[in-house]
This record gives structure tokens, C-alpha cells and sequence, in this order.
């Protein structure tokens, strides 16, 4: 049959008023959620990343600062050597210049082997008599050391590879070269002063400063030299060797960022070694993380947001539902009450008795929806303020990291003493106060060398826990004993200095070196009893071009208060050296 002609059409069918709100409602809430949630842990993944690229970056400037400071240190032990008096005066077969070696040897396990040669390069005193009357005059080290301090390159044992015993991971004896020229008061060449140390003492710190840095964060290090191959590890320098390509291409030959090693992906930066020493060996440290591992606190933070943002989710879906059933009210109430909501922040009052069913329905769904947006609004804040208190507690603990390393760059592991570094840069600043304001107001500072007599026998006799607890004990008596503005210092070994600025002349310094002398003497030390100390003592001149010639001064007056039979203070003055 056909259809009437009068027939109307069936009204399509509309979407109650209740969906339409929930869909409004409910897709607002969750946009907002959304881009608030993301802005959010986009800055907290973001900072937790550059905390892992600064860890990294401390690990490899910590690594370089510590091999370069190590090394300078090795190389003023050997230079120090060179210039003590029986080096300079005395036979350098004699029994003396060996019972120097083996000290130093002792007291510096990194150091394979000591020895001096004659100008010919016959070798004439080594510790454990290894090469001697052997000829080492072939040898770079030898040649180099002839003219100046020399700091050469590691290289592999040639002489001494068959009388040390083999590296107990198969790799093959390795050394870093220390060497000084040994000259006569008229600067004519005596000899030459040599020590091998073990290439495993400079892959030991730089393993050591990577494991402190941020330990099992599986962070590690590589050497490189200049020509970029790689030194350490064993592993890579091996497959190096044999063609394999181990590093990354970078642009401007700097590694940073994140780099691909042999198909892994790692977060990587590297410091270079400062040339603290006589030659600029050019090595870097390569600092590594597996990304993996350098990217878990961030996915670990994604995670917790994706799952906070869910359930905030879930809950404001839940509100829009229920404000969206009971909604009834006019059009113009609900736009008065949400003004009122977005202005004032607050819960604003309801009509206490609606005219009709409807409107009681609307007032109730109105209450709900603003209590939810509001309760939501102080969740975010909540969750703002936590994100940034988490921000300010990983920056907190990277300055005391840094304050860590700082002091233990300037400090001496035993006494807690400056160290030879800081009292190196305190003397400079000392000698740079003088020359500015010195002349004017008539003062100079100057400088005591402390050691300790006869400090081997204690070793001997006692153990080296107690020498040290000696050391020790004389570091507490040496900082009583001086002034506030004074520094003290371990010089190295069971030697000290005390840097003493503003003096009105040398009677001053005479009087701090016996109050220091008289009172160690008059002490007793638990175990061992009574000790005694030498001194020497000089004054800054306004004709030294640096910190070297007080320094020199200084031990030269200490070794004659040795020679003249120890337990005194010697002062000598620039006229004397002259």
C-alpha cells in the first residue's frame, strides 16, 4: 500500500539531554587532565633526564680531575728526588740513594720500579736490583729526562717484563714513565732519576672515581689518547687493535649525548686531562651509561604519571556521570552558579528549597561538579608541588656531591690537611698578596717544611697503622700550634708544611717553627712514645718569580737541619742560597 501523503516523517530520534552533558562534561575534564598531566611530566621526565647527563658528566670531570692531580703528584715525588742533597752532593751508588728508592717505593705501591743511571745510562741503584749494571740508555725515558722532567706516554715492559710477575688478567705489563735529570750545585748532569708506575694504578682510579660517582648506576669510563685510540679498557683497546671500529663516529671528535657503542646505545660525555704535568699527555675520559639503565627513573616516573592520570581519569568520568544524571535546572541558574564557581573558587549556596523536583535535581548535580573541579584543581597543585620538591631534592644531593668531591680534591685522605694541591694555590695567592700590598705595610709570608725523624723505624717497628695514627696525632698538634690564618699541609709522606702569611720578619717564623719543634718533642705518641721533628724555614723574596724557589729554599734549609742531626729548625734566607 502506499503511504498517506499527509503522513508526517518520524522524528529523529535526539540525544537526552543527560548524554549530551556527560560527553561535554566528561571529554572537558579529561582534555584538561590531559595537557596539565603531559605539560607536567614532560618537565619532570625532562629534568630527570639532564640529572642523568649531569651524573654522567660529573663521573668523567671527577675521573679526569683525580688522574691528573695523581699524576702530578707522582711527578713531583720523582722531581723532589732529584733535587734532595745526597742526590745532589752525595755518590749515587751509595747505600743512602737505595734506602731513598726502597722508602719511596714503599710508600707508593703504584711504582713498579725506581732507579738512577749514570749520564751514560748504566743503571746504578733500582729498588729490588732490577737492571742494575743493565744499560738503559736507549730508552725515551732516559734520553727525554736528561733535559728535562719527563711524563711519558703508557707503554708495554721491555726490560722489566720477564722479572715482574705476569698481570693476573693474562693483559699484557704496561707503564707510565716519571723520570728527572739529577745536576750538581753548578748544574752539570749526574745522572738521571726513573720510575715505572703500573698502568693498573691509572686504570684503578679512573674505575674507582666512576664507581663513587653514582654507585650501580652501571656508569663506566674509557681512556682515549689524542690520536683517539683507545687506552682502557683491555677489551676495546684489543679489538681496536685488530680493526674492530670500537667508538662511535662524533661530530668535532667530542663524545656527548647519546652515541651508539658497538650497537648499544649509551648517555656518554667526556673531560679532558688538564695538563697538570711537565707534558700534556692529551688523554680524555669517556664517561658511559647504558641508556637503559640512564633512562629507568624517567620511564618509572612516565609510569607513575600514565597510572595517576588514569585513575584521575577514571574519577572525573565517574563526577561527570553524576552531575550529568542530575542535572535539571534552568539554563540561566546553572551560567550564574558556574561564574560564581570560576570566580571565587569556592562552593557557592544552593537554593535551600527548590520550587520543583527538577530544580532540586539540578542544585544537587551543580553542587557535586563544583566540589569535583575544585577538589581536582588542588590535586594538580598537590601534584605540582610534589614534582618540584622532588626536582629541588636531586639538585641538593648533586651540590653535596660536588661539595664531596671538592674537598676531597683539597684534602688529605689521612690527616684531613690541605694537600699538595691546595697548599700549592695558597702559597701562589700568598705570594700575589705580597707583591701587591707587601712592600707597603712591610710583611712577607713564609713557609715550614716538617718532617719527621727517623718516620721509617716507626713503620718498622710499629706497623704502618700505627705510623699513621702518628701522622695523625702530629696533624692535630701541628693546627693547635699555629695560628687561625696559617695553613697546614701534608707535603707528602711524613713530611708537612705550614704556610705562614703577614709576618713581620724571619723571627717570627723561627718562633712558630720551635713552638712546633719543642712541642712534638715534649708529646707522647700511644705505642711508639716520643718523637722528634726537623724544620726548615724561609721567607718569601720579592725576586722569586713563583712559588718554586721558597720551596726549594725551604727543603734545602730542612735537609740540613737533617744532616745536622735532626730534632732543630733551620732558617735560610735567600743570601744564604746565593
Amino acid at each position: 500500500m502506499n503511504k498517506p501523503a499527509d503522513a508526517s516523517p518520524t522524528p529523529k530520534r535526539l540525544p537526552s539531554l543527560r548524554g549530551q552533558l556527560s560527553l561535554v562534561l566528561g571529554g572537558l575534564a579529561l582534555a584538561i587532565l590531559s595537557l596539565v598531566g603531559g605539560y607536567l611530566g614532560n618537565l619532570a621526565t625532562d629534568e630527570l633526564y639532564r640529572a642523568q647527563q649531569a651524573a654522567v658528566h660529573a663521573t668523567a670531570e671527577s675521573a679526569a680531575e683525580l688522574l691528573a692531580t695523581e699524576l702530578r703528584n707522582r711527578e713531583r715525588e720523582i722531581e723532589l728526588l732529584s733535587v734532595a742533597p745526597y742526590m745532589v752532593e752525595g755518590t749515587l751508588d751509595s747505600a743512602l740513594v737505595r734506602g731513598a728508592l726502597d722508602r719511596r717505593a714503599a710508600l707508593h705501591d703504584e711504582f713498579a720500579w725506581l732507579g738512577v743511571a749514570a749520564p751514560d745510562g748504566t743503571v746504578l741503584q733500582a729498588t729490588g736490583g732490577m737492571l742494575t749494571g743493565r744499560s738503559v740508555a736507549q730508552r725515551e725515558w732516559f734520553i727525554a729526562a736528561r733535559e728535562r722532567v719527563y711524563v711519558g706516554d703508557v707503554h708495554e715492559a721491555k726490560l722489566l717484563a720477564t722479572m715482574l710477575p705476569a698481570q693476573p688478567n693474562g693483559e699484557p705489563t704496561r707503564f707510565i714513565d716519571f723520570a728527572a735529570p739529577i745536576r750538581d750545585t753548578e748544574g752539570r748532569l749526574r745522572g738521571v732519576v726513573g720510575a715505572h708506575a703500573h698502568w693498573r694504578w691509572v686504570t684503578g682510579l679512573v674505575d674507582g672515581a666512576a664507581r663513587r660517582q653514582q654507585p650501580g648506576s652501571g656508569i663506566d669510563a674509557l681512556i682515549i689518547d689524542r690520536q683517539g685510540r683507545v687506552l682502557y679498557p683491555e677489551a676495546l683497546k684489543l679489538a681496536q687493535a685488530a680493526g674492530a671500529n670500537v667508538l662511535p663516529k662524533v661530530a668535532n671528535d667530542h663524545f656527548d649525548g647519546e652515541l651508539v657503542f658497538d650497537g648499544k646505545t649509551y648517555l656518554t660525555s667526556e673531560a679532558t686531562l688538564q695538563a697538570h704535568t711537565s707534558v700534556a699527555l692529551g688523554w680524555r675520559i669517556v664517561a658511559r651509561q647504558p641508556l637503559e639503565l640512564a633512562l629507568r627513573p624517567v620511564r618509572d616516573l612516565a609510569r607513575e604519571l600514565v597510572l595517576l592520570g588514569a585513575l584521575a581519569a577514571a574519577a572525573l568520568t565517574l563526577a561527570a556521570l553524576l552531575l550529568a544524571r542530575r542535572i535539571s535546572r534552568p539554563v540561566e541558574q546553572l551560567a550564574r552558579i558556574a561564574e560564581r564557581v570560576e570566580s571565587e573558587r569556592r562552593i557557592p549556596d544552593f537554593p535551600a528549597k527548590p520550587g520543583a523536583q527538577e530544580l532540586a535535581r539540578l542544585s544537587q548535580a551543580m553542587h557535586s561538579m563544583a566540589r569535583s573541579l575544585l577538589d581536582t584543581e588542588h590535586e594538580l597543585q598537590q601534584a605540582n608541588a610534589t614534582l618540584e620538591t622532588q626536582v629541588q631534592e636531586r639538585t641538593a644531593e648533586l651540590q653535596s656531591a660536588n661539595a664531596a668531591l671538592a674537598h676531597l680534591a683539597t684534602r688529605d685522605p689521612l690527616t684531613g690537611l690541605h694537600n699538595r694541591r691546595s697548599l700549592d694555590a695558597r702559597l701562589t695567592e700568598a705570594q700575589a698578596l705580597d707583591h701587591r700590598y707587601g712592600r707597603q705595610n712591610g710583611r712577607v709570608h713564609g713557609l715550614l717544611l716538617i718532617d719527621v725523624d727517623h718516620f721509617k723505624r716507626v713503620n718498622d717497628q710499629f706497623g704502618h697503622p700505627v705510623g699513621d695514627a702518628v701522622l695523625r696525632q702530629l696533624a692535630q698538634m701541628l693546627q693547635a700550634s699555629v695560628r687561625v690564618t696559617d695553613v697546614v699541609a701534608r707535603f707528602g709522606g711524613e713530611e708537612f708544611a705550614v704556610l705562614l702569611p703577614e709576618l713581620a720578619g724571619p723571627l717570627e717564623a723561627l718562633m712558630a717553627a720551635e713552638k712546633i719543634r719543642t712541642s712534638v718533642a715534649a708529646a707522647s705518641f700511644p705505642e711508639v712514645g716520643h718523637v722528634t721533628v726537623s724544620v726548615g724555614v724561609s721567607l718569601a723574596s720579592p725576586d722569586d718569580a713563583d712559588m718554586r724557589p721558597l720551596i726549594d729554599r725551604t727543603d734545602a734549609a730542612l735537609y740540613e737541619a737533617k744532616r745536622g742531626g735532626r730534632n732543630a729548625v733551620v732558617l735560610k734566607t735567600v743570601d744564604d742560597v746565593n
